[in-house]
């Protein structure tokens, strides 16, 4: 199917970009287009203006550490955040998620910020900045603004971003010494929808007990969800197969996924607890 017909623009600068787009309700901004290109073939959306992010100087790939933080430009791309040596020193569960998207070709298009603006909570960038507490930058009409990641998924393909608002960087936490991370997925396929994924970040004290922890579930719900009351069990212990179980059970109690032609809500809930389990037995390196 083709889209619909639009005009399309290629703004140089920010200021350019977030003009075109604060005056126009139906346009969209495009980095990579991974994301949206499908949904405007599927006809699922047809915005009148398309203003291509590509060319914008401010917008420019990069990732840099900086004192306590690792900062992502919005039109990184998935496999440079894979490959990146500072993510997979500082922040490897990020890492290790962008190398769990689609396949080689959609990494090399996706970028982060695009990644995150679609608003999707089967995007492994959400699952995988929700367990790092990520901080979202971004610039509108209004001038700059920065957003928790808590609050910036609001629900299914809606985030909190703001007419003619554009993400310009995401930020990080570096990982405390002690600190290890895992993200898990199961799809049918690599480029299929996933049925569920887990992301997780375990600071263990040196008799290996559970100092800080914080785990995300992705496809759980209309946005990324944190078990919280599975991190609450989890402060304090050492990460034995018992308490591994335990943790998979308490953060999946009440939860109810969607259903979809790729899996039920109970068989995604079981998934759920199944992966949670998984990443924490392989952070606490549980036989």
């Amino acid at each position: 199917m083709r889209p619909r017909p639009f005009s399309y623009r290629a703004p140089t600068t920010l200021k350019e970009a977030v003009e075109i787009l604060s005056k126009d309700e139906d346009s969209k901004a495009m980095a990579g287009g991974q994301s949206l290109l499908p949904m405007m073939k599927l006809r699922i959306i047809g915005p009148s203006t398309i203003v291509s992010l590509s060319k914008v100087a401010e917008l420019k790939p990069h990732v840099t550490v900086s004192g306590e933080t690792v900062k992502i430009g919005a039109l990184t791309t998935h496999d440079a955040v894979n490959r990146s040596p500072d993510l997979k020193r500082y922040a490897p569960l990020l890492s290790e998620a962008a190398g769990h998207i689609a396949d080689q070709q959609i990494r090399n298009r996706g970028t982060i910020g695009g990644n995150i603006s679609h608003g999707d909570p089967a995007c492994n960038m959400a699952t995988a900045l929700t367990a790092l507490d990520a901080t979202v930058h971004v610039t509108g009409p209004e001038g700059k603004r920065t957003i928790p990641i808590r609050d910036f998924f609001v629900d299914t393909l809606v985030t909190s971003l703001r007419q003619g608002e554009v993400v310009t960087d995401v930020e990080v936490p570096v990982a405390r010494p002690g600190t290890k991370q895992k993200f898990v997925k199961i799809s049918k396929t690599a480029t299929s929808w996933p049925m569920a994924m887990v992301g997780v970040s375990v600071e263990l004290s040196p008799e290996r007990k559970v100092e800080r922890v914080s785990i995300a579930l992705g496809v759980a719900a209309n946005t990324p969800v944190r078990a919280t009351k599975a991190e609450e069990y989890l402060i304090g212990k050492v990460l034995t197969e018992e308490v591994v179980k335990v943790a998979g059970d308490v953060a999946t109690d009440g939860l109810t996924p969607p259903s979809d032609l790729h899996a039920s809500s109970e068989y995604r809930r079981q998934l759920l607890r199944v992966l949670v389990r998984r990443a924490l037995s392989t952070v606490g390196e549980v036989s």
